[in-house]
């Protein structure tokens, strides 16, 4: 030690009043002695509050500390050995220093495991492995936001059954990897899965307020704001709660995810081939979504039509660039990104190929034939 007439004081609790016990280091002949103002009889019925005890630890002197890292040693190996049972010997030596030492040292290390068990307990790091939430919505990645929102107002479903609230994203098994870091960048929820499908649910009610903050003000598809005004108004109902509805502003643009998002759930990346001509584009499709379709369009250079009962989106080759440009800052996170890769690289060679070179129109084809195979859920409309 630094000094060595330093005094360690541990505050102590004893039925509702508190005292200070001064634990002074005595050294004589390369020993060191801890000397108490407690006996040993006063000090064995007091209650240690260990949380006090260790917020202290920083201002301990290590040698100190390696001192009593010993003696719940000593009081691990005496619970070991059940050196506090002395019943089974006849005569048992009460006298003996060091098996009083062994016996309060047992105690002390059950009351530390117990300690240090109940720590565990209440761990954030424990909470977040069983899946509640326990951040606010600050603390999530806004990209990541921006994105599951997007995406969500694409593929999600605001259920209700049986009166409870659930949260549900259904895909292909293909996109299985997606929702799992779903579940994790969220920190809740469950994934399920069977032979061609997998889906996230997320029923707790922590989390569906979660859900509630993230979404609320900030879904853009009007179909999708009613189905999400029912989806509160029951959660308010069931839970005798009075959540407000925000007003939504919220409008995609080419500076945030949510366009990205909307892509991997609705987008399709097209090539078909003839024997003489190649047709390149890009769609987005959805049900009545009409008006927020021709918003959407001027964004990405494109034009809006019907076909089968679905609003769409078209973009043609001649005018992919700006598409093309926002999909590389705004990544795709579905199976569809291999797809993208795939449909660029045929957007690529098109676009470098010389105009004196021949076009292989065997070879595109076989290109165009992977991207449907790296999209086996996606319906084409």
């Amino acid at each position: 030690m630094d000094n060595p007439q330093e005094t360690l004081n541990i505050y102590i609790i004893y039925r509702g009043s508190s005292e200070t016990a001064r634990y002074t280091p005595i050294y004589k002949k390369n020993r060191v002695k801890i000397q108490s103002s407690y006996s040993r009889k006063t000090i064995s019925i007091l209650n240690l509050d260990y949380a006090t005890v260790f917020s202290l630890a920083p201002y301990m002197n290590e040698n100190v500390v390696t001192i009593v890292g010993i003696c719940i040693l000593i009081g691990a190996m005496a619970k070991s050995s059940q050196i506090g049972r002395m019943k089974a010997l006849k005569k048992p030596r009460w006298d003996s220093g060091f098996l009083r030492t062994l016996i309060y040292a047992g105690k002390v290390s059950n009351a530390l495991e117990s300690a240090i068990g109940l720590l565990i307990e209440n761990s954030p790091e424990k909470s977040q492995r069983q899946g509640t939430n326990q951040q606010g919505i600050n603390k999530f990645n806004p990209a990541f936001l921006e994105w599951f929102i997007g995406f969500s107002e694409g593929d999600c479903s605001f259920l209700i059954s049986s009166g409870k609230t659930i949260f549900s994203i259904h895909l292909h098994k293909i996109d299985l990897p997606l929702l799992y870091i779903i579940k994790t960048e969220l920190n809740m929820g469950n994934v399920y899965e069977s032979k061609d499908s997998a889906i996230f649910i997320v029923k707790a009610k922590q989390d569906i307020l979660t859900l509630i903050e993230i979404f609320n003000g900030n879904i853009f598809l009007k179909k999708k704001q009613v189905q999400f005004e029912r989806w509160v108004y029951n959660y308010n109902l069931k839970n005798k709660l009075s959540i407000e509805m925000k007003d939504f502003h919220f409008q995609p643009s080419l500076m945030n995810a949510w366009l990205a998002g909307f892509i991997d759930a609705e987008g399709s990346f097209m090539v078909s081939v003839s024997k003489t001509k190649i047709i390149q584009r890009f769609v987005l499709a959805q049900k009545d979504a009409e008006s927020e379709f021709i918003f959407i369009s001027k964004l990405i250079n494109g034009y809006t039509e019907k076909l089968k009962g679905h609003d769409r989106i078209v973009i043609n080759y001649l005018k992919l660039d700006l598409l093309i440009e926002y999909l590389t800052i705004f990544e795709l996170r579905t199976a569809k990104a291999q797809s993208f890769a795939k449909w660029m690289e045929i957007y690529n060679d098109r676009k470098n190929k010389p105009s004196s070179e021949i076009t292989d129109y065997n070879e595109i084809k076989k290109k165009a034939s992977f991207i449907n195979l790296l999209s086996p859920h996606h319906k084409r409309i």
